[in-house]
């Protein structure tokens, strides 16, 4: 959760940009509830059965620690139409995406557009 972390310190820069960062879990309710409670300025979203990640398609087979599906590391721009403007997903499951970058393609794809 160290990625949640760096996000939770820079979330005055995605606010001055008028984004909210939402991450989705596959975690069980109560799981995210607390991960939301340490991380007050994300928004945590549990997605337990998988749903949202098979219709966005993010599924990565067979990476997860007791060799199950899990959902891969993605990271999908939207605008405020709900368009999407960039996606990020990286080869490796263990590849999050830094703050820095992100700030970046926000600033390319949706302050630029």
């Amino acid at each position: 959760m160290i990625e949640l972390g760096q996000l939770e310190k820079r979330h005055e820069e995605f606010s001055k940009r008028n984004v909210r960062i939402v991450a989705i879990s596959n975690d069980d309710r109560e799981t995210a509830g607390k991960t939301q409670a340490d991380f007050p300025n994300l928004l945590i979203v549990s997605d337990a059965e998988q749903n949202l990640a098979r219709a966005v398609e993010v599924i990565h087979p067979g990476a997860a620690q007791d060799g199950g599906d899990t959902n891969a590391p993605t990271t999908i721009l939207l605008n405020n139409a709900g368009y999407v403007r960039w996606v990020f997903r990286p080869d490796s499951v263990m590849t999050r995406i830094a703050p820095d970058r992100l700030l970046a393609a926000i600033d390319e794809n949706i302050h630029n557009k």
